[in-house]
């Protein structure tokens, strides 16, 4: 009888998950072959479900579990029931937009589009000259010529993370500009955790991506999601989005080689007036 009124306890429970009381989150897709779903954020801890690379799942929590883990909860499509779980953040990609909550202080700047600064690299605009970024940016750390295009050099932080930021002139008009990510981490994992932080940061301000890209050179580590980090500094795995509209477009890369890893964002005026 004891174990009759457990099993019945537990049927209960999970009527109640796959029910109208199951809290309704944000949506992720896999993004990975193959992916374990596990009981806790551990990878020792039982396996609850393999889900397919496609599979849609959504977060039961918006933050992250031990830095690496989302919490999550999915139909699963061997018992038909809505169970939850912990997937790795590394194989998983967001389907929503992350907003951020702006006080407006004033009248005027209520009225002023908040999509203004949509076609442009930080405060500055396509065309403008290089004494216009001066009075923006301030002194620049570092200026280079190189093939007819000159180069102002900035070393700043955006959104956290250490990073060079150059912008680009062709016959003293803005033409190009980047953001080169120099964050270093102990562990390479976390250079995909930055690479999605910007990608988050700059869907929030372009949009989401035209399009958006896990390729695999060499299918080493493909099945061992702690060594993706590994991977891209082999050389063995590239990330990539695109962002594009009528003035601009943004191209997101984490690549690597040698060991190494590069985490940059590459903006292109499309309309500047010659």
């Amino acid at each position: 009888m004891t174990v009759l009124r457990n099993i019945f306890f537990i049927i209960i429970f999970f009527s109640f998950l796959s029910g109208p009381l199951l809290p309704s989150g944000k949506k992720i897709r896999v993004i990975a072959e193959k992916a374990n779903i596990y009981f806790k954020a551990d990878k020792s801890s039982p396996i609850v479900e393999t889900v397919e690379k496609g599979t849609i799942l959504t977060l039961q929590e918006t933050g992250k579990v031990k830095k690496i883990w989302l919490h999550v909860y999915f139909a699963s499509e061997e018992s038909g029931m809505t169970i939850s779980g912990y997937i790795l953040d590394a194989i998983v990609e967001r389907l929503f937009v992350v907003t951020k909550i702006v006080t407006i202080k004033g009248e005027d700047e209520g009225l002023e589009d908040k999509h203004k600064f949509k076609n442009y690299f930080r405060d500055t605009r396509w065309g403008m000259s290089k004494n216009q970024v001066f009075e923006l940016e301030g002194e620049s750390f570092h200026q280079e010529k190189s093939y007819g295009l000159e180069t102002i050099i900035y070393r700043k932080k955006a959104i956290g993370l250490e990073c060079s930021i150059e912008f680009i002139f062709a016959g003293n008009k803005l033409i190009k500009a980047k953001y080169i990510f120099l964050e270093q981490h102990k562990h390479k994992s976390q250079y995909i955790g930055d690479y999605k932080k910007v990608k988050d940061w700059l869907t929030e301000k372009h949009g989401m991506p035209l399009g958006s890209n896990v390729t695999w050179r060499n299918d080493l580590h493909k099945e061992d999601y702690s060594n993706w980090g590994l991977a891209v500094s082999l050389g063995h795995l590239e990330y990539s989005s695109l962002w594009k509209n009528q003035e601009m477009e943004v191209f997101l890369t984490l690549s690597g080689e040698n060991n190494k890893l590069s985490l940059r964002a590459e903006y292109k005026g499309l309309r500047i007036k010659k």
